[in-house]
């Protein structure tokens, strides 16, 4: 320590959502060390959302690659600036073997992590003091909190803040200006994911769109990320009311301005999904293929659409194929939860 003051360091690398579902982590750590040197490694895919963070004192970036040995010397000057730091706490929320050997080349006295089955690619074996997760706790933001609980004793808050800049906040406001008028409720679309198994049909996103351009009260803007635009395209060739399709932005932080702009976000379980939430938009969230009891955002307003709980028990079998099981969900569900979410919910 220097002066008394505790050097800690944040280790969650990936992927965009879990970077965010640790965010209420490091507010609670930043509460209670108030003076504290808090640092955060991270891959740049997800340093975005970290970055300009007030509770942040140093943001740590390992740039990984396609390439394994570009890639491999990332990692090896990540550690070694880990090394040179010399933090006196460290705290892996990621706990997979590359998490690990970074927790083990900080050589901090106290390293902290999870334990076994959480903890997977043996990295308990780099960490001191490990926490085992009840049964109690199953959301991943519980988890994470969970893992503070041997430093901040008591009950910690959901509450998350995201920096934007202002030149991302300008060109947001100045996009939604230029395409939205009037006093409509504006319905972020997001249908990319990343795994088929979290996929609902676009066939049904293009029917909830001309629903919702229908009732009169609605706007809708179609969101994309990196090499996602095709995908938006085809959802806007099956619909027969015109919607916004969100512009190319220069980088997660614009897209996390138009979001905030939005007044809900509408998508499957993805890392936009947690970065509307924390911005503190109402989020509907349709799941399939990974369980809502585990990683669902637990801020409200939130409302999730998954078989298994909106649909009569007949209706649905565990042999049905996850893509099967997201189709059942119609688009007139997801239409009635926007309007109960948006209008109904505040009566």
């Amino acid at each position: 320590m220097l002066n008394g003051v505790p050097r800690i360091l944040i280790i969650r690398l990936s992927a965009i959502g879990d970077v965010v579902r640790v965010l209420p982590a490091l507010h609670c750590l930043r509460e209670t060390y108030t003076n504290a040197q808090i640092d955060w490694v991270v891959e740049k895919k997800s340093a975005a959302i970290l970055e300009g963070h007030p509770a942040i004192d140093q943001l740590l970036v390992f740039e990984r690659t396609s390439e394994f040995k570009s890639s491999f010397k990332a990692f090896r000057e990540t550690c070694k600036q880990i090394r040179e730091n010399r933090y006196d706490i460290v705290m892996d929320f990621h706990g997979i073997f590359k998490s690990g050997i970074m927790t083990l080349a900080s050589r901090a006295p106290e390293r902290y992590g999870f334990s076994r089955p959480r903890s997977q690619e043996g990295s308990y074996l780099f960490t001191k003091k490990r926490v085992k997760l009840g049964e109690e706790i199953v959301n991943r933001m519980h988890e994470n909190l969970a893992l503070c609980e041997p430093l901040v004793k008591g009950v910690k808050s959901l509450d998350v803040l995201i920096h934007i800049p202002d030149d991302a906040l300008d060109m947001a406001e100045d996009f939604m200006e230029e395409n939205f008028h009037g006093n409509k409720k504006i319905v972020a679309l997001h249908p990319p994911v990343e795994r088929p198994e979290k996929q609902w049909p676009l066939e049904h996103y293009a029917k909830l769109s001309d629903m919702l351009l229908s009732d009169g009260r609605f706007e809708v803007l179609l969101t994309w990320g990196p090499g996602q635009l095709d995908m938006v395209r085809e959802v806007a060739t099956k619909t027969t009311r015109k919607q916004v399709i969100a512009p190319e932005t220069d980088g997660l932080k614009q897209y996390m301005a138009l979001v905030q702009s939005s007044d809900l976000y509408f998508g499957g379980d993805t890392g936009p999904m947690h970065i509307a939430s924390a911005l503190d938009v109402p989020v509907i969230a349709v799941f399939g293929g990974t369980k809502p009891e585990q990683h669902a955002t637990l801020r409200q307003p939130y409302r999730i659409l998954c078989a298994q709980y909106d649909l009569p028990e007949e209706q649905h079998s565990a042999e049905m194929s996850d893509t099967d099981k997201m189709a059942m969900i119609s688009p007139e569900m997801a239409y009635d939860a926007c309007v109960e979410l948006l209008f109904n919910s505040a009566k």
